[in-house]
Parts: structure tokens; C-alpha cells; sequence
């Protein structure tokens, strides 16, 4: 059966779900939305709280696949779908409550199609904003003995989701990718994404890489290298590869 979504953050919780390329923006939109938690007590009664200094709280948990969670929801729609009878319950702003429970795994939305697991950890990176870090952006020296060439099979799933990152960044002009190897330093090859482009590119790595970070190759890490015109690889990837993004009109 479809569900459809209550709110902003239920939309783009379904579209991470799919685009790894859409989580950071999920990620932003949890920060500033307030998020729905059940509260235990003898009075059930279906009433909004807010929390005031030094206010403590009991919160139900409930366990799933033999761990248990703090559920959380995100619209009363979705909580109201959990628990059938009324219930206490508290509204609150998603980084005040990750503050408040540290160290909980949280589960939003148990039983929903708009439903995702939170370890501790995630929430830790969520809280200081590590989640949204890029990869770092490798450069290849040009005197190494680095080696370079196409894969054999090339990382489908991370070259799609980078497409759509660069759709979105109209400066970029085209990507290629390649596996790098260095049989002093390597044990086995590297991906590497190769990205052309026009103008400033401070913001094309780093939107790149947040993708990377949360797509699994068959060899990683993930670098990335500008063919700015001082990489020396220009005329390699020009004349030996074809890119997996070309931009169709700039």
C-alpha cells in the first residue's frame, strides 16, 4: 500500500532512501525539523509538550531484530500509525532531542515506508556535522610511479549518483573514471573520479564526496583529481577515456 508523505522531511527521507546523492540534503532538513517521541506515564492523554529546563522526561523504547530503540517519528501521522490508542507525547527539535537521548539508537518511524535506523554513531556525526564532511580530494603527482587505466567493471551505482551531482552543478563539463595503482605504496587499485570543469570548482568536490562517502566500491577509497589544466592527465583522459558524464548543453 502507498503512503504518502506528511511533510518536507518525509519527502526527502524517501528520495535518500534511493539517491545517495540525497542524503546531506535529508540530513539538513532532520537538523531544523521537529521530529514526535512517545512518552511513558499513567496519564495517557494525546497532549503536545514542550520541554522546559531541568524538565526530565520517560521515554518508551521498543525492540527490534533483538536491539532496542528509542522510536521517533516524523509527523504525527506516522507516530498516530505506530501506537493506535492516545498517547503522550512530546514534540521537540530533532538536534535537541539527539542532544538529550546521546548515545540511544533511535529508530524513526518503525513500520513505515519513510522508516530508517540512527546508531549512536550517526547520530554523534549528525550532531557535529561530520555527517556532511566531503572526502578528501587526492591529487596524483605527476613524477610518481603511479599507474593509471579503466576498470574493469566500473562502480555503476557510484557513477550514476555522481552524475546527478554534477547534472545539478552546472559548471562542471565531464567526469571520467579510472582505478590508480602504486606498487610501492598499493595493494590493490584505487577509484579514481576525474572532473572537468569551468570556473570554480571549491564546491564540486566537496558535493562529490559526500556522495562517495556513503556509496561502497570494490576498491577504495574514492579519490578525486581536477583537470584544471595543472593536473598534467588532461590529454590522457582526453584521448584514452570516455567519460561516464558528459553535460549535454552549458
Amino acid at each position: 500500500m502507498s503512503v504518502e508523505a506528511a511533510n518536507t522531511l518525509e519527502e526527502k527521507l524517501a528520495k535518500a532512501m534511493n539517491e545517495p546523492s540525497a542524503r546531506p540534503d535529508f540530513y539538513n532538513e532532520l537538523r531544523n525539523s521537529e521530529i514526535y517521541a512517545i512518552q511513558g506515564g499513567t496519564s495517557p492523554m494525546q497532549e503536545q509538550t514542550e520541554l522546559s529546563a531541568g524538565q526530565s522526561v520517560q521515554l518508551i523504547s521498543v525492540e527490534m531484530n533483538g536491539k532496542r530503540y528509542l522510536p521517533i517519528f516524523s509527523s504525527r501521522a506516522r507516530m498516530q500509525d505506530f501506537i493506535k490508542e492516545p498517547v503522550q507525547y512530546l514534540s521537540i527539535n530533532a538536534v535537541h532531542f539527539f542532544q538529550l537521548t546521546k548515545g540511544a539508537d533511535l529508530l524513526l518511524n518503525p513500520g513505515s515506508p519513510f522508516g530508517k535506523e540512527f546508531s549512536a554513531r550517526e547520530i554523534e556525526s549528525i550532531l557535529d556535522g561530520s555527517v556532511f564532511n566531503a572526502q578528501e580530494a587526492y591529487v596524483v603527482e605527476k613524477n610518481t610511479q603511479t599507474m593509471i587505466g579503466p576498470p574493469e567493471e566500473p562502480p555503476t551505482e557510484l557513477l550514476n549518483e555522481l552524475s546527478v551531482v554534477f547534472e545539478r552543478l552546472k559548471n562542471v563539463i565531464c567526469a571520467y573514471n579510472a582505478q590508480v595503482f602504486n606498487p610501492r605504496t598499493d595493494r590493490a587499485p584505487r577509484t579514481l573520479i576525474a572532473v572537468s570543469y569551468i570556473g570554480k570548482g571549491d564546491n564540486i568536490i566537496a558535493e562529490a564526496g559526500k556522495v562517495a562517502e556513503n556509496i561502497a566500491v570494490q576498491f577504495p577509497p574514492v579519490e578525486f583529481i581536477e583537470l584544471n589544466g595543472s593536473s598534467g592527465l588532461e590529454g590522457y583522459f582526453e584521448s584514452n577515456c570516455k567519460p561516464f558524464y558528459l553535460k549535454e548543453t552549458f
